[in-house]
């Protein structure tokens, strides 16, 4: 007994564990290590990572959980005496917790002299490398800390004198014996280095069972057991998690400021209100007593109320307070955060305040949805703003608050599929091209590389070729998801009452400190988190306003913007929403040509039903609005509000509604159930299932309409929107495209400035606008819309700086190329700062020769050899005298074009088929899954693939022109058909769509080649009976014959608009259905 007693007060913990936080230095995983150590016995855990505490909350919390001691430590390296020392600090208790925050902050700051910290080592024990043991100066440090060793482990000489007591300090950092070449080869990749094989790879930092550690230490260094076992039995922390929200206004109760925020908001709402409704009399309170009103000032004053008292209740008067100013802040800076953001567009306070633009009693909008008096949880307020514009909000806190109350949250960059692959590659040799072409072979836009292995066939077989790249993938794998790196949240920003290193360690970032502790941590530590969201679409608003302004003299408002504006409504009724927010996907476009929106919620809705889940719902929404099937109801007591989504609970708030209207619930309760359905919360959702059933039946309904009403909902929870989040961006869309209707030049113009121009170029083309020729002498440095006429911008050129285009502009005009290369400095007198524009035809206006004037430079490397040699200007009369040659061929002027200026300003010869063939092919835009279709195309590229049988299929990349497109052509396709393909070439290619990696692709079955020829079918007919069958057969068979139909019994001939190939299997399919066939 006493033996076993002594075994138990002398356990080993591993303090000195490296988590993969100590960034490519470790193959341990949090979870990993803790279920790791509990399966070996351990009943004492801690983490060591070298330079940061990013884990150690979460370490604590999940250690807890599992029922395990947790010790925190940090290794750092501070100097002392002139000595860079890597200390590590242990925190004994909450105080030593503390004031490890602080030191690792010092230490962030580059404040790393050991007497930056002397004064906060309160509760830290101090481990000292034992390469520093010998010293005499050591008893100095034991003065500073509650206590220090000097760190040991098993390779440790057992005869050395130490002038500090030792600690078993043993570093781990692999669970798993396999892992130390792992952890070798992540050495080699953080150091950029070549993993050496021959090398034998050290056992030391494996974790290992707790009596291995016990009997060696025992055995060889006794009293150093002793200390560990003393040291780690009082350790023990506490957090103290409450929420501590900072206080807005020190000098005022934060209840009776926001109530009266609140009121004065209020009557001004009412007030715009009242303006925007023609009401004229002078008092608000007689404003609402008129007829003429439809506002029910009682309304708002109880809806007031009631979010004021739960506000308060649950403890946030601050908060709202906090964000309010933030967004009034905002809008003295003229920035424009749109209408707000999810579930906050249901409050009424919120919207007083001018955090949202959305009123939700107007359009019945919930506030239980955002801020439930029934589930306590930290109301989540999102900012939106202009993403080129965020720093001056961050600027902002940092002012009003202190820049110790106010920092950004930290994310890691982790080791994605691709860069593990790389980087483990690159470790064992592999050439840049070798890594290009493994990395290429990777497909899947989501999910793992043993995902890619396991689904992609072609990736597998290149795995399988050697042993060396089947074990570079296995490497990979291993490290992949492993942080790499820190980074900035992308919108994440902390506040806090106290001074912020009192909660979490900080390090310097641009704007704002970084915490330490990633979002989930923050907030489970008691700070208060918004989210400052950098939106593109706020950020192009802003600009199509300013643009406006400067051109049209107007000043457009995007809130005043008539939410039913026809105009605009047209516009998303034509499924014209290229460049609008939420709406520029091709389904989403068919759909809203489908549905036919007539109002404003009718976009809502578009928007709502449109996302994975609901969408299965789409084509009975449509059919039931357009009356061509009936809206059932399922009952009397809620067929009112499933109503105006024609039967189908499309959100989250028609689901509330429902339980409550049908089994009494109230709102927050009902909040509850549609939580519990859609988080699968079992035992809390079979309370509340069984107290819905109840309460149906306390309201008269049968137990059987109870269960079929609570599988309704059970079945709608899961996909059921937001609607005040779908109110608030559908109108954000909505008033993106009210610019596009209404100011058409300014809308592309901005648009093209981002990153989808050549996109937006295309849909400026289909709307009616022309791309002007380029014109040296006319073009700006960016592109210019003007009169329904795009002129493109010299900063596009490809090969063309910013400094060649501005000096274009600023020296404009020039007569000819010669006088434009006799103007321009020597630093630009290179061919490819000129050849470019000539290939885009910048100097067609007085050559439009393109070939000749290339032909002339490319026969010298450097412009200044033209004077030397006399070409540029010849003896007689001072002229350019040129060496003749061809041109370009339309399709190379194209070409050079679209490779240059992104999209081609010479017609394309595929265009010109485009118009001989229409009607008989689908646009590339146009295609939709799981449908027979045919395409008019170029093949750009071919590949062949023999199959796991040996037969040989292919692999073609196409283009329309305007979208590059993947063809599949199986063996038997790719049999019939390989004599004709031909890259460059141009193809009527028919077949199935089908969906692959998340990208539509067509499985061909015919390909036909596209030419301009004058050879015709001619069909005799009869007379018209089988007019339909022939049509269909036809329309098999697509191709460059134009056919022509006669018939006899009407003496008539007619030109169709049909064109099908040369084929005896055609004529053959034909006979019986007409009395001749000859293609002539």
């Amino acid at each position: 007994m006493i033996g076993s007693k002594r075994k138990e007060e002398k356990m080993f913990a591993p303090l000195n564990t490296k988590t993969e936080y100590s960034f490519l230095d470790s193959v341990v995983k949090l979870d990993d290590y803790l279920e790791g150590a509990l399966r070996l016995g351990y009943k004492t855990v801690g983490i060591c990572d070298v330079g940061n505490l990013h884990a150690a909350f979460r370490f604590v919390r999940k250690a807890q959980m599992l029922n395990l001691q947790p010790v925190i430590s940090i290794e750092l390296n501070f100097e002392w005496r002139g000595l860079p020392v890597s200390f590590s600090f242990i925190a004994k208790n909450t105080e030593g917790y503390k004031n490890l925050l602080r030191i690792s902050t010092f230490h962030n700051y580059d404040r790393r002299q050991f007497s930056d910290i002397q004064n906060h080592l309160s509760g830290i024990a101090l481990v000292i490398p034992e390469t520093y043991g010998a010293l005499s100066e050591l008893s100095e440090l034991a003065a500073f800390a509650d206590e220090a060793y000097i760190g040991i482990d098993q390779q440790t000489d057992k005869g050395t004198k130490f002038n500090l007591p030792t600690l078993p300090f043993p570093a781990v950092r692999y669970l798993n014996f396999a892992d130390n070449e792992i952890l070798a080869i992540l050495h080699a990749v953080r150091d950029g280095l070549s993993f050496d094989e021959s090398l034998t790879v050290s056992s030391n930092e494996l974790l290992q069972r707790p009596e291995a550690y016990e009997s060696y230490f025992q055995k060889y260094f006794p009293q150093a057991l002793t200390n560990l076992s003393v040291l780690t039995a009082k350790i023990a922390y506490q957090f103290d998690e409450k929420l501590e929200l900072p206080r807005f206004d020190k000098k005022r109760e934060a209840v009776e400021h926001l109530r009266e925020e609140a009121i004065l908001g209020l009557s001004a709402r009412l007030e715009e209100k009242k303006s925007l409704t023609g009401i004229s009399s002078v008092s608000l309170a007689n404003a609402l007593a008129e007829e003429s009103t439809m506002i029910d000032l009682s309304v708002y004053q109880e809806r007031l109320e009631k979010e004021l008292s739960v506000i308060h209740q649950m403890g946030f008067d601050d908060y709202f307070l906090i964000v309010a100013d933030l967004l009034r802040s905002a809008r003295e800076q003229d920035l424009y955060c749109g209408m707000g953001r999810g579930s906050a567009a249901g409050s009424l306070v919120a919207y007083v305040l001018g955090i949202t633009q959305v009123d939700p009693v107007k359009h019945n909008l919930f506030f239980e949805r955002f801020l439930n008096p029934e589930r306590v949880a930290m109301p989540d307020i999102d900012i939106d703003m202009p993403d080129d514009r965020r720093a001056e909000l961050l600027a902002y806190m940092k002012n009003r608050y202190g820049s110790d109350h106010v920092a950004q949250i930290v994310t890691f960059s982790t080791l994605g599929k691709r860069q593990a692959l790389r980087d483990v590659g690159k470790a064992f040799g592999m050439t840049e091209a070798e890594l290009s072409n493994l990395t290429r072979m990777l497909v899947r836009r989501f999910g793992t590389l043993a995902d890619e292995y396991e689904n992609n066939q072609r990736f597998k077989a290149e795995v399988l070729k050697n042993g060396k790249l089947k074990r570079i993938y296995e490497v990979a794998r291993r490290i992949e998801g492993m942080p790499r790196q820190t980074s900035t949240h992308a919108s994440g920003v902390v506040l806090s009452e106290e001074s912020l290193v009192n909660y979490v360690s900080l390090k310097p970032s641009e704007d704002l400190a970084l915490t330490q502790y990633e979002a989930p941590d923050v907030e489970a530590i008691g700070l208060l988190k918004i989210d400052f969201l950098g939106l593109r679409n706020l950020t192009i608003i802003s600009r199509l306003r300013d643009l406006v302004k400067k051109r049209q003299k107007i000043d457009i408002d995007p809130l005043k913007i008539d939410l039913e504006d026809e105009a605009t409504l047209a516009l998303f009724r034509a499924g014209n929403t290229m460049g609008i927010f939420q709406f520029e996907n091709p389904q989403m476009r068919r759909f809203l040509r489908n549905l036919a929106p007539s109002k404003f919620d009718d976009i809502v809705d578009a928007t709502s039903i449109f996302r994975p889940g609901p969408s299965q719902f789409i084509p009975q929404f449509v059919a039931r609005r357009h009356g061509k099937e009936i809206v059932p109801v399922v009952d009397d007591s809620i067929s009112e509000i499933l109503k105006p989504t024609y039967g189908i609970m499309i959100y989250q708030e028609q689901i509330m509604q429902v339980a409550q209207a049908f089994a009494g619930f109230s709102l927050g309760k009902a909040d509850l159930l549609r939580r519990a359905i859609s988080k699968k919360k079992g035992s809390e959702l079979e309370k509340l299932r069984e107290d819905f059933l109840i309460s149906a039946g306390e309201m008269g309904h049968s137990k059987e309409k109870a269960e079929e009403i609570y599988d309704l909902i059970e079945r709608f929870a899961n996909y059921g929107f937001n609607r005040s989040h779908g109110f608030a961006y559908g109108a954000l869309a909505f008033q993106i495209a009210y610019f596009k209707a209404h100011f058409p030049d300014e809308f592309y113009e901005i648009q093209l400035r981002d990153r989808k121009r050549e996109v937006m170029i295309l849909d400026a083309l289909d709307n009616g606008f022309e791309i002007e020729k380029p014109n040296i002498n006319q073009m700006k440095i960016g592109d210019f819309v003007k009169n329904k006429k795009i002129r493109l911008g010299l900063a596009h050129v490809q090969g063309i700086s910013r400094d060649l285009a501005k000096w274009i502009v600023e020296n404009q005009s020039y007569k000819n190329l010669a006088d434009f290369v006799e103007k321009l400095p020597n630093n630009f007198h290179k061919k490819e700062s000129i050849l470019p524009l000539i290939q885009i035809g910048a100097f067609d206006y007085a050559d439009s020769n393109r070939g000749k004037l290339a032909y002339n430079l490319a026969d010298h490397a450097n412009l200044l050899n033209y004077y030397s040699d006399d070409i540029f200007m010849a003896s007689s009369g001072g002229g350019f005298a040129y060496h003749e040659a061809e041109d370009y061929s339309e399709t190379e002027k194209y070409d050079f074009e679209k490779n240059l200026l992104g999209i081609g300003v010479t017609p394309h010869p595929l265009q010109s088929l485009a118009q001989r063939f229409s009607g008989n092919f689908t646009p590339i835009a146009n295609l939709v899954k799981n449908s027979r279709m045919t395409i008019l195309v170029e093949i750009n590229y071919i590949r062949t693939h023999r199959t796991k049988t040996g037969q040989t299929m292919a692999f073609l990349t196409v283009s329309d022109s305007r979208e590059n497109f993947d063809v599949t052509l199986f063996p038997e396709i790719y049999r019939q058909f390989s004599s004709e393909l031909e890259q460059g070439k141009f193809y009527l290619i028919s077949g199935k769509v089908t969906e692959r990696n998340d990208e539509l692709q067509l499985v061909a079955d015919r390909m036909s080649p596209a030419l301009e020829t004058d050879k015709k079918l001619w069909l005799n007919l009869r007379d018209e009976k089988y007019n339909q069958k022939i049509s269909q057969i036809l329309c098999e068979f697509p191709g460059s014959h134009q056919v022509i139909l006669h018939y006899s019994n009407l003496k008539k001939t007619i030109q169709t608009k049909i064109y099908v190939e040369e084929s005896e299997f055609l004529k053959k399919r034909l006979e019986g259905y007409v009395i001749g066939i000859v293609y002539k």
